[in-house]
């Protein structure tokens, strides 16, 4: 993995933990506003209830003895309850209550005549505006709902009459919205705060494994070079030998071998490469002809193993890249349809627009023996489905793998498959 797939893995996750993270915010602000909303709600309940059974008034019958036992006794589980449901029985009695409350009250004749007015408690309302209130609350024909900041409670009376009383939830609403926007702050700064710091102490913890890519790469590079003497050396002796006493079945053997391990070491080296930043400039690449191009210079070799390679592109198609990249990526995928193409079979490349921007590139070939093969490890590096068959054709395991990384350049997927004796390996360039 190189420095920009680690960079990209990283990116991913924190996008993943702070989609997460601000998720798990949002729903805790919403929850936080919507309990507090249910008891603020509840607690005007509560206190309306107590209006009408004192006739729109907050009466206090012991507004010290009990209150003053109460506020003595130890803080305890009760009392926490209690503050968190909103139902103290003694708030309702408390000399304070009835003059931090600011409410009041009609009672209408069953003509809808205004008989009795208490206003005492708010300075807010006339009688004709308490009046209208009294008359839109009865004929919402609801015994509990807001008309305006004023939440209100339909009681009928034996007389006949209706009371209706009115609580100021002026400042139950503003508390209310105060806790809802102090949560979206305190959300957003807290989400913006973690993504500074996950992006700081992420970008520390990826630099060991950026380290080690570097030396990996560094590695392969250096190993190559140092082979390629060695391997000079044994071709070198061999072909003398073969000189001096004739070919022999070992001596072939031997170079064949030294073929390999040299192109191996090629292929070591490209995929490193390819590993890299891109070496060429982007340009308006003519994939069409890069396709023409690519299928022309393998013909020959499929004439030579009886198979028919043709092509087929939909249109003029132009991608933003480099071209040696793309022509790198067919000349891969065609040597691979070559490879393991059965006898006499056919070898299509086509390619379309897909969708707007991208381009669609599809090679198959013919592959009798694809039904019950795991295609998921064929972009692993070295995976050869059958090692002996693989050993004939040249292949190292490794084309595939370096095919992955130049399509993952171009935001693209490269993907397998097979379908009815054909394979089909499709590639999604942006």
């Amino acid at each position: 993995m190189n420095e920009r797939a680690i960079r990209r893995l990283r990116n991913k996750f924190v996008l993943t933990g702070m989609l997460s993270l601000a998720g798990v915010m949002v729903a805790m602000a919403i929850l936080l506003s919507l309990t507090n909303l249910f008891f603020s709600i509840r607690t005007i309940h509560n206190i309306l209830d107590f209006l009408v059974e004192h006739d729109g008034l907050l009466e206090v019958e012991n507004p010290k003895g009990d209150q003053e036992d109460g506020d003595d006794q130890e803080y305890g589980l009760s009392n926490f309850l209690t503050d968190v449901t909103g139902r103290d029985e003694f708030a309702f009695q408390s000399p304070e209550f009835r003059f931090s409350t600011r409410y009041f009250s009609v009672v209408l004749s069953a003509d809808g005549a205004v008989t009795d007015f208490k206003d005492n408690h708010i300075a807010s309302v006339t009688r004709e505006d308490a009046a209208e209130y009294a008359k839109r609350a009865v004929a919402g024909r609801q015994s509990f709902g807001r008309i305006g900041i004023y939440y209100y409670k339909v009681a009928a009376k034996d007389s006949g009459s209706v009371l209706v009383v009115f609580l100021d939830s002026w400042n139950q609403m503003r508390s209310t919205r105060r806790l809802l926007y102090s949560a979206m702050i305190l959300m957003f700064a807290g989400t913006l705060l973690t993504f500074i710091f996950v992006v700081i102490l992420s970008d520390k913890a990826i630099q060991p494994e950026i380290q080690n890519a570097e030396r990996q790469k560094q590695f392969i590079t250096d190993a190559s070079h140092e082979l390629k003497t060695p391997l000079a050396v044994i071709r070198a002796n061999t072909e003398m030998q073969e000189i001096l006493t004739g070919e022999t079945e070992w001596t072939q053997s031997t170079l064949h071998q030294v073929d390999r391990l040299d192109g191996l070491i090629r292929n070591l080296v490209t995929i490193t490469r390819t590993m890299e930043k891109e070496t060429g400039e982007e340009t308006d690449v003519d994939v069409r002809a890069l396709i023409e191009e690519s299928v022309h210079t393998f013909q020959s070799m499929a004439i030579k193993r009886g198979l028919n390679l043709t092509s087929e592109v939909d249109g003029q198609l132009r991608l933003h890249a480099v071209a040696a990249e793309i022509s790198q990526l067919l000349g891969l995928l065609i040597d691979n349809a070559l490879k393991y193409c059965d006898p006499d079979g056919n070898i299509h490349v086509n390619a379309n627009k897909k969708g707007r921007g991208s381009i669609q590139i599809v090679v198959s070939n013919d592959y009798a023996a694809g039904a019950n093969v795991d295609y998921k490890r064929f972009f692993e590096r070295f995976y050869r489905e059958d090692a002996s068959r693989n050993v004939d054709c040249g292949g190292y395991g490794i084309g595939l793998s370096i095919a992955e990384n130049l399509v993952s350049r171009y935001r693209g997927t490269i993907d397998v498959n097979w379908f009815q004796g054909r394979i089909y390996f499709t590639c999604i360039l942006r």
